[in-house]
């Protein structure tokens, strides 16, 4: 018995030592957490819409897409339902895209109105965390 503990306790430790990319269902894995991660992006997201926390929403944004974002205008948007057109499906890229329809009203007008919305998600890598690269719906 003693022999065979030497060689299997070998094997463990080489094991151990590999790089955990290099281990099968890694990547998989990885690519798992990231789908569930755009999943609760996404669902905050659309909270924020729904009842006008917009400085939260912009939160969401990619830095790139908040250089010179006015949200004033936002005041008179109240939000009165969301639908998923199609739902965001993941790239080798880190790449998302899901269509969204957002019912509204502009306060001062009374009048609803819809405007298809291509949300366009991308992955930092360094933040760990899905960045809204489309900007907000054009109210």
């Amino acid at each position: 018995m003693p022999r065979l503990l030497r060689p299997t306790l070998l094997l463990l430790a080489a094991a151990l030592a590999l790089p955990m990319a290099d281990l099968p269902g890694c990547a998989t894995l990885r690519q798992d957490k990231q789908a569930s991660a755009l999943l609760d992006t996404t669902d905050s997201y659309r909270e924020a819409l729904r009842w006008g926390y917009w400085d939260t929403a912009v939160e969401f944004l990619d830095p790139d897409a908040r250089n010179g974002l006015d949200t004033s205008a936002l005041g008179n948007v109240r939000v009165t339902g969301i639908e998923v057109v199609r739902p965001a499906t993941l790239t080798p890229e880190h790449r998302a895209v899901r269509l969204v329809r957002v019912d509204y009203v502009l306060e001062d007008e009374q009048r609803v109105k819809q405007v298809i919305d291509r949300q366009d998600w991308r992955w930092d890598d360094r933040r760990k965390v899905w960045l809204l690269h489309s900007g907000l719906p054009a109210f």
